[in-house]
């Protein structure tokens, strides 16, 4: 008996390995990239979007693999289930990428099924207790939106096929941003703070700066009001914790510039409507135009010329200042005081 709780106590501490906690990350970025480009692309050929789709299940599927795959018990229920959940909808992925032949109507249909699949898949992970609780809370509620979204997509008669890869596109969406989350896998309360932050980050760039900057743009020195924004709601890190941790919040507003600078147009395309070529963008956004004007950084009295060149140079700096900030914070946390 103490040898059998001892044993309980141990697997209901696991962790997965630092490497598929990476992988998770990595896939998750990966699919949530996917998917935001296919919801962008409403104009784009519905067979290239499929094929997008595909590449994304496929993501997900060798996470769902491997998952299935690490554990100590590998002739489980649930080892079995992930891992063959996961070769069946790799295989289904596969299947529609190799086969352009077959129906639209019919390849969507299969990667329906691919998703439902992936969905029951995070449901079984979930019943696993030696998990934290917030973990499975999250594989169970990600797993349910995505077999009911699915389903959805797949048992109303009549719906145009673009509906149904978008609605495919919010699933894929949603377990990538879960798939991050989990490979991260705050251990304490201050990296499930940093998480939150950085989430918040995400959001008020993508979203809340966005609408602003895609229609506010006449205001007297507009991009110096811009950055301003960008910092605001972090100043409360500064009021609370003091100016030790100025490094924290000067990250955070970085990211939020960073969700402006590379979401822009994605954003616009998205949810208000735009019709911009999104590839020709992100080329002058991340330097690849060379010389070529982007547009006049207005400071009121004095503007600057924004080439494709500095774009790109100021943004790959700031990720790699936003990247070893938040690394920091996120691993020697110690220094990260709560407020009361």
């Amino acid at each position: 008996m103490g040898g059998e709780s001892a044993e309980k106590g141990k697997e209901a501490h696991w962790r997965a390995p630092a490497w598929f906690r990476m992988l998770e990350v990595l896939l998750g970025v990966f699919s949530v990239g996917i998917s935001v480009v296919v919801l962008a692309s409403p104009g784009s050929g519905l067979a290239e979007l499929v094929v997008l789709l595909s590449f994304a299940i496929v993501l997900g599927a060798v996470r769902m693999t491997i998952t299935g795959g690490i554990g100590k018990r590998l002739m489980s229920l649930e080892a079995l289930g992930l891992a063959g959940g996961g070769l069946i909808t790799f295989a289904i992925a596969v299947l529609v990428l190799l086969s352009p032949g077959l129906s639209l109507q019919t390849l969507v249909f299969l990667l329906g099924i691919g998703v439902t699949i992936q969905g029951l898949g995070r449901i079984l992970h979930a019943a696993r207790g030696r998990y934290p609780r917030w973990l499975r809370g999250s594989a169970a509620a990600t797993g349910a939106a995505t077999v009911l979204l699915a389903l959805v997509a797949l048992a109303i008669p009549g719906i145009a096929e673009f509906t149904i890869v978008a609605l495919l596109s919010v699933v894929v969406l949603v377990n990538g941003v879960e798939s991050v989350v989990s490979g991260l896998r705050p251990s304490n309360r201050r990296q499930l703070t940093l998480l939150k932050l950085i989430l918040f980050s995400l959001f008020y760039g993508l979203v809340l700066i966005n609408w602003i900057d895609l229609y506010a743009t006449s205001a007297p020195a507009y991009h110096v009001w811009l950055v301003l924004t960008y910092m605001a709601p972090f100043g409360v890190l500064i009021v609370f914790q003091g100016f030790k941790d100025w490094q924290l919040a000067l990250s955070l507003g970085l990211l939020v510039s960073l969700t402006n600078d590379v979401g822009y147009y994605f954003v616009g395309d998205l949810l208000f409507g735009f019709h911009e070529p999104l590839l020709p963008w992100i080329e002058g956004q991340l330097g690849l135009l060379g010389g070529k004007l982007l547009f006049d950084f207005q400071g009121g009295f004095f503007t600057i010329p924004v080439t494709s060149s500095l774009m790109g140079l100021s943004i790959y700096v700031r990720v790699g200042v936003v990247a070893v900030v938040l690394y920091h914070w996120w691993k020697f946390p110690l220094r990260f005081k709560q407020a009361a």
